[in-house]
């Protein structure tokens, strides 16, 4: 499931830090969960479709935004692999931001992300600003029966050590299409995918709506259609992501709407960030082959 980075403050030069997490992502995107049972959960859910695919976002017509008077963004998300041989996935998110002075501002983020079938990620994130490195992180990540150690090579070498149960970024999508498909209308877990400096683990809700296999709901997103997918059951989706500091009554950071679709694919995305919010329509859609068992 895709994540993405909350803005600090309300200056647009601040507000334009903005990445996608492979989900999904949504990941998510991208995204978007094994936990200690381990990868069999997955394999044994939902099937996942390999796919490239691209979202274009602009800022939300309908939602006050004072500072920002214009961004654009493309997201691109490569979704590869199988489940037998490990998950892949990869994204690019680069937004262009306008203040209302007529600053201009881009950023440009990049993950690129490895699972296995023995409960390991493998992650390499970075986050430019103005064509500058912003932020970097990468490492490993291993499950075991005591929890998740991550050994990590940027920002800086060192291992870190988490007891409480975490799930990985393509994990998520597989717990939450479990849930819809068993009825279930809210899932919750804490989410590690690397991103930050590599030790922040993301509390995460999901809220799931009415499942529908209606196809004329896809409006302009016409890519899902041309895919063959325009008639599989899809989700409408409520992803929220909190500061794992905060404790449990609070706000979230920021949070994405989206259609999830019964393989793993989103359209309809909308990231809302507290003082502004991007809309995305899925523009492109390509299936790719499975990676084939070793």
């Amino acid at each position: 499931m895709a994540r993405v980075f909350r803005p600090k403050g309300r200056l647009p030069q601040e507000a334009v830090r903005l990445s996608f997490r492979s989900i999904d992502s949504l990941r998510l995107v991208v995204w978007l969960v094994l936990g200690l049972a381990g990868w069999p959960a997955i394999a044994a859910g939902a099937s996942l479709a390999t796919y490239r695919a691209v979202h274009d976002l602009t800022l939300d017509p309908t939602r006050d935004s004072p500072d920002v008077a214009s961004v654009s963004a493309r997201l691109v998300t490569e979704f590869s692999g199988s489940a037998c041989a490990g998950y892949a996935p990869t994204t690019r998110f680069v937004t262009e931001a306008v203040d209302t002075d007529g600053n201009k501002k881009v950023n440009d983020s990049r993950t690129v992300t490895f699972e296995t079938g023995d409960g390991r990620l493998d992650f390499d994130n970075q986050s430019y600003d103005d064509g500058k490195l912003d932020q970097a992180s990468r490492g490993t990540a291993q499950r075991s029966a005591a929890g998740i150690s991550v050994k990590l090579t940027k920002p800086e070498k060192k291992t870190v050590a988490f007891t409480v149960e975490m799930v990985f970024p393509t994990e998520q999508v597989t717990r939450v299409l479990d849930a819809a498909h068993a009825g279930k209308r809210f899932v919750a877990f804490t989410g590690y995918d690397g991103l930050d400096n590599g030790e922040n683990p993301s509390p995460t809700t999901v809220v799931i709506g009415p499942g529908s296999t209606d196809p004329s709901d896809v409006g302009d997103e016409t890519a899902i259609a041309e895919a063959g997918f325009a008639t599989m059951e899809h989700w409408p989706v409520t992803i929220s992501y909190f500061d794992q500091a905060a404790g449990a009554d609070q706000s979230p950071n920021y949070s994405m709407n989206a259609i999830l679709y019964d393989n793993g694919i989103m359209r309809q995305l909308r990231l809302d960030y507290g003082n502004f919010a991007l809309v995305g329509k899925l523009v492109q859609l390509d299936v790719l082959p499975e990676k084939p068992c070793p």
